[in-house]
């Protein structure tokens, strides 16, 4: 059985957010969209043009904890029998989510955006979004979720799906690979563009986990596995995963070797970055032109292409050998 899209609107900026719906052998949905009454409409609508409501669904399978994908679990289990289900990696981001943002928000704040050396205006825009984020957040309770490991495999739509753990947009992002038909419901990992590397708040609360490198290695998973159609977090249904699998690698060489250049010509922080290679971009965007910037370093410190220093508590970069 081929899943269902559902687009559903969201107040961000990546714009309207998809879910899926296998009607049979059991109703089951994949992603919930966000807590708003205009996104529970379009959902209903959705559902109700296959004949359903949201009181038939059984199951409610969450890709990742980024509350346009997992928002409205909670009014999910709140209105219909559905139990919720995500990766063990991810419980805590729906048992807790107010409290995995108060870390996140804590890290941004104390640590993050200083060493970016974003200016006071910025970070209070970047804050502001995360607190945003986390009001529009809603806990499920417990008793109403289970869990699922990384390798198990998942039945949807009469057949089965393997769990596939995709980090580098989010450290707990899970996608679901059927073999015999070669489909791949491949939430945020592809995208028509490529997805923004999230910075995440790191278990110790300072030594990061660098994203964008992940997400790479993540790209070569799912390239390895031949896939046919791809049914992604945004925007249309992807036909031909191999060829923007290729394009999005392409395109990240190209921006990576653009920041080491303009680390060559004497840009050293974060910031000075951003401003020349996303200029264009208007200031509620930057955060992700942040994110692609700070991955985009990550790969050139992994190359050993250059130096990250800390300087009066910011981070200063060069090219190795100066």
């Amino acid at each position: 059985m081929t899943p269902i899209r559902i687009e559903l609107p969201t107040p961000f900026d990546v714009g309207p957010v998809n879910v899926y719906l296998f009607t049979g052998p059991e109703p089951v949905l994949v992603d919930t969209g966000v807590d708003s009454d205009e996104s529970w409409a379009a959902l209903q609508a959705g559902l109700a043009a296959q004949g359903l409501d949201v009181a038939d669904l059984r199951r409610v399978v969450i890709t990742h904890a980024h509350v346009d994908h997992f928002g409205a679990a909670a009014r999910l289990a709140a209105n219909s029998p559905a139990q919720i289900t995500i990766a063990d990696v991810g419980y805590d981001w729906l048992v807790d989510p107010k409290g995995q943002w108060e870390r996140r928000i804590a890290y941004y704040h104390d640590h993050f955006l200083m060493l970016c050396a974003l200016p006071p205006e910025t970070r209070q825009m970047v804050i502001a979004y995360m607190t945003f984020a986390a009001e529009s957040s809603t806990a499920v309770p417990p008793e109403r979720i289970t869990t699922f490991n990384v390798g198990d495999t998942l039945a949807l739509g009469g057949l089965d799906w393997q769990v596939l753990h995709m980090p580098g947009h989010a450290s707990h992002q899970t996608c679901f690979y059927q073999p015999a038909t070669r489909q791949l419901l491949s939430a945020d990992m592809l995208l028509s563009s490529a997805p923004t590397p999230v910075v995440e708040a790191p278990p110790d609360g300072r030594t990061r986990v660098p994203s964008l490198p992940l997400f790479m290695e993540s790209l070569d998973k799912v390239e390895a596995l031949a896939i046919e159609t791809a049914y992604p977090g945004h925007g249309r249904v992807i036909a031909n995963p191999t060829t923007l699998i290729h394009q999005q690698r392409q395109r990240i060489q190209q921006r990576k070797q653009e920041a080491l250049l303009l680390i060559q010509q004497g840009c050293q922080t974060v910031m000075a970055l951003v401003d020349i290679m996303y200029a264009h971009h208007p200031a509620n965007a930057r955060i992700a032109g942040l994110w692609m910037l700070v991955g985009y370093l990550d790969l050139l410190k992994a190359e050993k292409a250059i130096v990250e220093r800390e300087v009066n508590g910011v981070w200063h970069y060069s090219v190795r050998g100066d």
